[in-house]
């Protein structure tokens, strides 16, 4: 594992602190997909993304710390509410926290609601890895709440399909299967998610709210192999502190991520 500290200074309290970064995970390639879209590298380690200040906890990406703080973060960050979201938790839980904290800052910044999914969906990315089950949940409740806001009020930059199915897809890791089905009668034959929507119809009647991942993106799945042709058989689960992978996993790539898979999030 490639770990880098990078020194950073805090824009909020000027508190100058060490982050340890993990760059592997962006040079290996992708070996798998979810069905959330989530592109899985050998080493992710998604929660070297962001950095929280010791001091005064406030939190951003790594590329946001030399940015400006405006005055409703300031107010935020020394907010109850925003301190109670890292009270009583161990230091690894303190990690995974800090992507419920990060999408606080992006919220107040105005985001984009339907950003503001994406985000606390990549956040529950992160949970996941560290272990933190109870926060990838609170994500990816996070996630439901702006991306159905997103939906709701046409703030869907172009891709009102992509949150519906992302909807669906959410709502059934959070076993609200009623709603995930519902998401995905909405989004009707759109050719773009026919195949994944296919695939998460079948694990929600199953009522199954695993975690899944597979060598095709979802949207080729059905299309380009053979274990998925016509039959949905149970895909591989992607257990909590899955970071490593052995040589037989990763000898099972068989293509780089096309340009529309990097770019869709």
């Amino acid at each position: 594992m490639n770990n880098t500290a990078v020194a950073l200074a805090c824009p909020l309290c000027y508190n100058h602190f060490s982050h340890s970064r993990n760059t592997e995970g962006r040079k290996g390639g992708v070996f798998g997909y979810g069905l959330d879209f989530r592109a899985i590298p050998r080493d992710c380690k998604l929660s070297s993304d962001i950095a929280t200040c010791p001091d005064c906890l406030f939190t951003a990406r790594i590329a946001d710390y030399e940015k400006r703080v405006p005055g409703q973060i300031r107010d935020l960050i020394r907010s109850e509410d925003y301190m109670g979201i890292f009270k009583s938790c161990t230091e690894e839980e303190h990690s995974a926290r800090s992507w419920v904290a990060l999408v606080s800052v992006l919220q107040a910044r105005g985001l984009n609601p339907r950003d503001l999914g994406i985000m606390s969906l990549r956040g529950s990315w992160a949970a996941r890895e560290m272990g933190c089950v109870d926060v990838e949940d609170e994500l990816l409740t996070l996630s439901d709440k702006y991306l159905d806001d997103a939906l709701r009020r046409g703030l869907t930059k172009g891709e009102p399909g992509m949150v519906m199915y992302l909807l669906g897809e959410i709502n059934r890791r959070r076993r609200q299967f009623l709603r995930g089905r519902e998401m995905l009668t909405f989004l009707g034959n759109n050719p773009r998610y026919r195949y994944p929507a296919l695939l998460l119809t079948v694990l929600i009647e199953e009522e199954d709210s695993t975690p899944y991942w597979s060598i095709h993106s979802p949207d080729q799945m059905e299309q380009h192999s053979p274990r998925f042709k016509g039959l949905f058989p149970p895909l591989r689960s992607i257990p909590t502190r899955k970071t490593a992978f052995s040589s037989d996993e990763l000898r099972e790539q068989s293509a780089q991520p096309d340009e529309d898979d990097r770019r869709r999030f």
